[in-house]
């Protein structure tokens, strides 16, 4: 019998610091200045490529950005989360959009 991949049990690599620090950066500006999401998709763009030379499956790559976005400080203190989710889900989908770009 043929099992399917669980990919929940690859061990993820993690990104490096530096690329972590610069998108905490670019977030955080993204977050002060909705309409500047290039700099987002830029580095969003630098994360999906060193995840594709490490081998980081998507969803664990999603969990990294999720885990910067929450550790945000301007995140935490936002009063109105469906503004939180909303901004969430267009970087999500940034990120995934540049993932299968390349």
């Amino acid at each position: 019998m043929m099992m399917a991949y669980d990919s929940s049990r690859t061990p993820p690599s993690r990104l490096d610091d530096a690329t972590l620090e610069e998108l905490r950066v670019a977030l955080r500006q993204y977050l002060i200045d909705g309409a500047s999401s290039h700099q987002v998709r830029d580095v969003l763009l630098r994360v999906a490529t060193e995840a594709h030379e490490k081998a980081i499956l998507p969803e664990h790559l999603l969990i990294a950005l999720k885990d910067v976005w929450n550790a945000l400080p301007e995140v935490r203190n936002m009063s109105e989360t469906a503004e939180q989710v909303r901004l969430l889900q267009r970087v999500v989908t940034m990120c995934i959009k540049e993932y299968y770009s390349i």
